[in-house]
């Protein structure tokens, strides 16, 4: 009988020690089992066509073979360049069913703070980036501009294609025409390769776009490219080299700084961490497949990936912005931003404090009427009213442009 106890609690304790083993495996991969016999909706912001719908059937195709048992639908979900897209990936229900992509324009409008954005993509959950693709000033080539001196000299308007209003296409090229002064108008709505076959038809003259979706246009013959920005290809002027005036310079480098994550991939937020780490590892293994990089080559389509926090940390980078930058941007594209910081010396004090002046973000006088309950005032970290302020001091001023400017801080040193 004593026999008998003894051997089944030592298969009592065998079983368990197996379980353990079995259990710990699978815990570890609850994320990737998570998905087997699961639909996750691939959503591409624009329709079908193009680079970004071809980037997100590859990565969508690939993701699905190395996330065992799922399967991967693409919805094409134009709009509103790309935000309507954006939208719905960020207010998806955040079980990591949702996943997509939309162009690096949103970082632009999400900056100066456009009222249809219904997201923010630094809380967005980041599963990749795909690709670097600098951007490229494309001309038609029966077009007698051969270059960008001849571009800025042209005589007339030169009509130049771009997506829908708020896509990246529309505010670079509408950034840099202001800021650069060039004589070009802007026809927008054009999705997907529409606008290559409106340059074959003669409709448009240029595009400002990445350099992968018109690399074999080019080659074909229909068009040249006149500048470049960024990226290491050495046959192309850099408009940087091209550019003397410093506010030109500053959204040239803005510009620069989006191409670095081009084609993402994204979530929205609050998605369970081991099922975010389960697609940020079938991404990269979906972007490291050879099979993926030979349909991208095939494609003429460039892949220069990287993974999660990288890519979060790169987004937070290229969100943190100077003041005067996001002026020249707010500016560019008629939006007032909802505040604007300045920094310097108050330049006046009027009225016991019921009105300063100090320098805007553009280096021009600005009058502000504080008030006298709505705006925080502090002088050395420390509470402080409107009386309290003196001309010369050094304050940080955060305001609403337009009307009264109506601060809604002040710290002053």
């Amino acid at each position: 009988m004593e026999l008998e106890l003894r051997r089944r609690i030592a298969a009592l304790a065998m079983g368990t020690l197996v379980c353990a083993a079995l259990a710990a495996p699978a815990a570890a991969q609850k994320g990737a089992d998570f998905y087997k016999g699961k639909t996750v909706t691939y959503i591409v912001a624009t329709a079908a066509g193009g680079g970004y719908d071809a980037y997100g059937r590859l990565v969508a195709d690939f993701m699905q073979k190395h996330l065992p048992g799922s399967t991967f639908v693409v919805r094409n979900m134009p709009g509103a360049g790309h935000i309507v897209g954006a939208n719905a990936i960020y207010n998806a229900r955040p079980d990591g069913l949702t996943i997509g992509t939309f162009n690096t324009g949103l970082i632009y409008n999400q900056l100066v703070g456009r009222k249809e954005i219904k997201f923010d993509l630094t809380k967005m959950s980041w599963i990749g980036k795909a690709a670097s693709d600098p951007r490229v000033f494309v001309i038609h080539s029966s077009s007698p501009i051969k270059s960008w001196k001849e571009l800025r000299e042209a005589k007339g308007t030169v009509n130049f294609a771009t997506s829908g209003v708020g896509s990246a296409s529309y505010v670079e090229t509408k950034i840099l025409a202001d800021a650069l002064d060039l004589p070009i108008k802007i026809i927008a709505g054009y999705s997907g390769t529409e606008d290559m076959m409106a340059m074959r038809r003669n409709e448009i003259t240029g595009i400002i776009g990445s350099r992968s979706s018109f690399e074999e246009f080019v080659k074909q013959g229909h068009a040249r490219y006149i500048a470049q920005i960024g990226g290491t290809e050495k046959d192309v002027p850099q408009l940087a080299s091209l550019v003397a005036d410093a506010d030109g310079k500053a959204m040239v480098a803005l510009i620069q700084s989006q191409g670095e994550i081009a084609r993402l991939t994204a979530a929205a937020p609050g998605i369970p961490a081991d099922r975010l780490q389960a697609l940020r590892g079938a991404y990269q293994k979906a972007l490291e497949d050879k099979g993926l990089q030979a349909r991208a080559e095939k494609l003429g389509r460039p892949v220069e990936p990287a993974v999660g926090e990288g890519v979060a940390k790169m987004v937070r980078e290229a969100m943190n912005q100077p003041p005067k930058t996001l002026a020249l941007l707010a500016a560019a594209l008629e939006i007032k931003p909802q505040t604007a910081k300045a920094s310097g010396p108050l330049l006046e004090v009027q009225d016991k404090g019921r009105a300063i002046v100090f320098n805007g973000p553009d280096g021009k006088p600005v009058k502000s009427e504080p008030s006298g309950s709505r705006t925080r005032i502090t002088i050395a970290g420390k509470e402080a009213k409107r009386t309290d302020l003196k001309a010369g001091m050094s304050c940080e001023v955060e305001y609403k442009p337009g009307g009264d400017n109506e601060p809604a801080t002040i710290a002053c040193k």
